[in-house]
């Protein structure tokens, strides 16, 4: 095999080991665009692991694309907690909508309990993930947050806004239920797959500053981010991502906090300055973003080859590492030769021979 060209599992070992790289890794963050092409109905792509898992390995062979499946069941945790999920019908790919939260009174937070993990229909659809990525050779990802998304998928999330202020014990009381939660989860993986082959993930959309202020962020999130990372490297867990969903700016001093480990994972949306983010969390994690997602449904593929190749140059001797992606999930109606153009960028100013 030509040295140059090297596998996408041999470039993130690379890229993992700080070892040797042909190019910048490009992740698409394809699954619903996955299903999209592969034709998939919302059922069969969200609720059949398998169809999932296998759709997104054919996509990423077509574009060339880096990194691992991913499960995506939006609404999952909360639908763990009770929620009633409904899919749409139109054999298209549709986000699921719930139709009932766990939580719509006071009464509901003050009684709402740990779900049974063994009747939980989110948590049973990941873990028939994880076991074909595992059966892959691929690691299991233990979803380690964040515990105020699940909230925001237990109750509304205009109302959980309001009991930031009106309610605070009531939310300390659903966040400490969440965490619990996603703490019980990785003891399932941790027992099924062994700490070496679990990696844990979590993303950050409703501690955007955009959202919620830095003050509710440090007072009511931080404090069960800390506790659960915490506990997963003192359970064995060596390798973490997290993803800053929207703009965490005035966050970041606490996210470098949780002091994960050397070549974490750290992705970022466009509503963050790329190098900036780097400078702050240090030359020791690998950063990733962070074509706007809105860029690649609307622009032309010389403006997405363009703004790619702006942040190629800008991030690729980053210290601990670069990946070039969009800066959230790839959307369904992107076009595929803007995604064709985003490695194109990779390979033509991403090269490291």
């Amino acid at each position: 095999m030509d040295k140059y060209q090297l596998t996408s599992y041999e470039r993130m070992k690379g890229l993992l080991n700080g070892t040797y790289l042909d190019r910048v890794p490009f992740m698409s963050l394809a699954t619903m665009y996955a299903g999209h092409l592969a034709g998939l109905s919302s059922e069969n792509f969200f609720l059949s692991p398998q169809a999932s898992f296998d759709a997104q390995v054919l996509c990423a062979q077509l574009h060339v694309c880096d990194g691992s499946p991913s499960f995506d069941l939006p609404g999952w945790t909360g639908w763990d907690f009770g929620g009633e999920l409904s899919f749409s019908g139109n054999g298209k790919i549709e986000i699921p909508k719930f139709k009932k939260k766990a939580v719509e009174s006071i009464y509901d937070a003050e009684t709402l309990d740990m779900p049974d993990l063994s009747k939980c229909a989110g948590f049973q659809k990941r873990l028939e993930f994880q076991r074909i990525s595992r059966e892959n050779g691929l690691s299991a990802s233990i979803p380690a947050g964040s515990p105020l998304e699940v909230v925001g998928h237990i109750m509304d999330t205009s109302t959980l806004m309001r009991w930031f202020y009106k309610k605070p014990e009531l939310v300390h009381r659903l966040l400490r239920l969440a965490t619990n939660y996603i703490l019980s989860i990785a003891d399932c993986y941790i027992i099924e797959f062994g700490a070496q082959n679990c990696s844990a993930f979590s993303c950050y959309p409703l501690e955007s500053n955009t959202v919620v202020s830095p003050r509710i962020f440090k007072d009511f999130s931080f404090p069960y981010i800390f506790e659960i990372h915490e506990k997963l490297k003192q359970k064995g867990v060596e390798s973490f991502g997290i993803h800053l969903c929207g703009d965490h700016k005035l966050n970041l001093e606490y996210f470098k906090e949780i002091s994960l480990p050397e070549k974490s994972i750290i992705s970022v949306s466009e509503k963050m300055d790329i190098e900036h983010a780097a400078k702050i969390f240090g030359n020791n994690y690998i950063i990733g973003g962070n074509i706007p997602t809105n860029l690649l449904i609307c622009g032309t593929q010389r403006e997405v080859f363009n703004a790619s190749k702006n942040i190629v140059q800008k991030m690729k001797y980053h210290a601990g590492g670069f990946i070039l992606m969009p800066s959230c999930d790839l959307p369904v109606q992107t076009p595929p030769l803007n995604l064709y153009a985003m490695l194109k960028a990779a390979i033509d100013f991403g090269s490291y021979v």
